[in-house]
């Protein structure tokens, strides 16, 4: 499976935990649109494609910023332990979101945590584009959501590091947020009916021991081919010795 539908399904899967963190938003919005507006199914949905618009975008321009990150580590380090070390982190970040999206573990919330310093000097930004009264105040609230401290988010921007390109890394977390766009599309009309499936521990738990099966899946190639370069360097080393013991010049 590559990087990107990887991606694309822990978006995909996280949505009940996208859902949990950004429901209120989302219905605090359209309660805040005007009431003309909202008694036209069609424009509030506008709307709502311009907010995720703008918050997808602000994923990208993460991603990028990431990716270049990754760029400037690729040349100040050694890129074959590097990359090992960093695909065994995404992993991990993989499976700690699983595990906090099944309840089973909130240390992914250390991260979130951190995260919330940035969001403090962003959400401030967003009283100005509040209440909502147009298509532009809708895309850029979007654009300043894409800030809220979020460990799903955090654990596709670790794969972003890893691609080593800014516009590999943009192009991941497009396909993250396009993981994360129908359920929070759907949010907007189904919110109430939407808001009590998601609670429901079975689906939280199916959601989260997926999320943790990509995880160990992104943890086993890294893996993998640790234990091969340790078999190989023994298997070189069992050479070099009997090629000493059946050296002539070596007996004599």
């Amino acid at each position: 499976m590559d990087i990107f539908t990887s991606v694309f399904l822990m978006g995909l899967l996280g949505s009940v935990h996208c859902l949990g963190m950004c429901g209120g938003m989302v219905g605090m919005l359209s309660a805040g649109l005007d009431p003309q507006i909202r008694a036209n199914p069609k424009k509030v949905a506008l709307f709502h494609l311009n907010y995720n618009l703008g918050r997808i975008l602000s994923y990208m321009l993460m991603g990028a910023i990431f990716g270049l990150i990754g760029t400037l580590l690729a040349q100040t380090l050694q890129m074959n332990e590097f990359d090992k070390v960093l695909r065994i982190f995404s992993g991990v970040l993989m499976v700690m979101v699983g595990l906090y999206i099944g309840n089973w573990s909130s240390s992914i919330q250390i991260l979130e945590r951190l995260g919330a310093k940035l969001w403090a000097k962003l959400q401030p930004l967003t009283q100005r584009f509040l209440p909502i009264r147009n298509l532009r105040s809708a895309f850029f609230t979007g654009l300043l959501w894409g800030g809220i401290p979020c460990g799903l988010v955090y654990g596709a921007l670790s794969f972003s590091v890893l691609s080593g390109s800014m516009l590999e890394g943009g192009l991941i977390m497009l396909a993250f947020g396009l993981g994360t766009l129908p359920s929070l599309l759907l949010m907007a009309s189904l919110s109430i009916q939407l808001g009590f499936f998601i609670q429901k521990p079975g689906v939280r738990r199916l959601s989260g021991l997926l999320i943790i099966v990509l995880g160990i899946m992104a943890l086993w190639m890294p893996i993998k081919f640790m234990i091969f370069d340790s078999m190989r360097m023994n298997h070189s080393h069992s050479v070099i010795s009997i090629s000493k013991f059946t050296n002539f010049d070596y007996l004599v």
